[in-house]
């Protein structure tokens, strides 16, 4: 393998993608790598924990096929970065040695959180982050066994409904009062609750698991908050992620939370760049969506090969969908009183909720309406005043 790259990727989820094919576009004759420390080629990484019950194929969910790559000359290869020397300009790879760039893109992603648990079975638990992961659960969860998830975001729910699919008794355990908290509130909420308790999912709320101890067979008891313990057969955590930074750390790269970049994407390191989960933008913002990612990673592609355009800072919409129901959520603020509220239940499904400022669309929540997604999203994005929202949403026919 070549010893000299014009552009560096280090990361194979969609803002490495991305960035490999914005490169591409505006350089024509540049050479590029694109390090996957994955077993197959970049793929929606979104999709995975919604097909936990059915399984899918190596390549299921991939981005590109091989020809893609190779009709425009990108490689890609399978192999972790280890360290980089930022002064020589230098990545070091685990199976690959050393390979050096004119330009570096960091897409490090992001990587769950792991709790803390008391109990000699403290580590004994899954979590789910990649297809491997993913694969992994799948042939682990039989019918019968119990199940206990702990955390009610979007991943979590998306588990729980995958895991009742496969006949296991589920119960789901939230450290907050309702959830998805950060996305939907209490009375959307409570819809997703009651979805998932109709489908024979137990829900805790405003508990958290304290410790995973073994019973000297294949089952595990949880103690959950101070008076519950509950046998079970499987423990997974979906607590949420951080941003996977300790390569910018060792390499001098300002950090805090995600790795610093500024309106451009770039690092404080000359000719590095870093988009996707992993970075941290001039207001201390970290997406954590897919769709950030992929706008971030056309971006930074694009201004390491030449660009100079800044990052549209925005709130991307986030999508859940479970037992065939949809549930919409775009910039719900966190303190909801502050902001005027217009809210409408269309029918026995179908809802609304937006939040207002100074009479203009600034978030909107939904169920159910999956057509309207698009619009919804435009609403928010040009903040459209309550009459606009009025007649174009609410009194639309169905």
């Amino acid at each position: 393998m070549d010893s000299f790259w014009d552009y560096v990727i280090i990361g194979g989820g969609i803002a490495g993608f991305k960035a490999a094919e914005a490169i591409r576009k505006n350089h024509d004759e540049a050479k590029i790598i694109l390090v996957n420390n994955e077993d197959r080629y970049p793929y929606k990484r979104t999709k995975i924990s919604k097909y936990l019950a059915k399984g899918f194929a190596i390549n299921a969910f991939i981005l590109a096929e091989a020809d893609w790559y190779r009709e425009r000359n990108i490689q890609i290869i399978q192999d972790t970065a280890l360290s980089i020397e930022t002064t020589k300009k230098r990545v070091n790879l685990n199976r690959s040695g050393r390979i050096n760039y004119n330009k570096l893109i960091l897409c490090t992603g992001s990587e769950p959180v792991l709790p803390e648990f008391k109990g000699n079975a403290r580590h004994d638990y899954h979590t789910l982050r990649t297809a491997a992961d993913a694969g992994l659960i799948n042939r682990k969860l039989s019918q019968g066994d119990r199940v206990i998830i702990s955390g009610g975001g979007v991943e979590g729910i998306e588990i729980a409904a995958q895991a009742s699919l496969m006949g296991c008794q589920v119960t789901l355990v939230h450290n907050n009062t309702h959830l998805v908290n950060r996305h939907f509130d209490r009375s959307f909420s409570e819809k997703i609750n009651n979805l998932l308790t109709k489908h024979g999912i137990q829900t805790v709320v405003n508990e958290q698991l304290v410790s995973i101890k073994s019973t000297g067979s294949k089952q595990k008891i949880v103690q959950i908050g101070d008076l519950i313990h509950s046998l079970t057969d499987h423990v997974i955590v979906s607590t949420g992620t951080r941003p996977r930074i300790e390569l910018a750390i060792e390499a001098g790269i300002k950090t805090e939370h995600g790795i610093i970049v500024n309106e451009y994407l770039e690092t404080s390191a000359t000719d590095v760049f870093a988009a996707g989960d992993v970075a941290e933008h001039p207001n201390g913002f970290i997406s954590g969506l897919w769709h950030a990612a992929e706008k971030q990673g056309e971006i930074a592609g694009g201004n390491a090969s030449g660009k100079k355009v800044p990052y549209p800072i925005k709130r991307f919409r986030l999508k859940l969908e479970f037992f065939d129901q949809y549930f919409f959520s775009l910039n719900k603020p966190e303190n909801e009183f502050a902001y005027e509220t217009l809210a409408l239940q269309k029918d026995d499904n179908k809802a609304y909720k937006a939040y207002l400022r100074n009479g203009k669309v600034f978030g909107l929540l939904m169920s159910n309406d999956p057509s309207m997604a698009k619009i919804c999203e435009k609403a928010v994005y040009e903040g459209w005043d309550k009459q606009q929202f009025q007649e174009k949403i609410l009194d639309r026919e169905a």
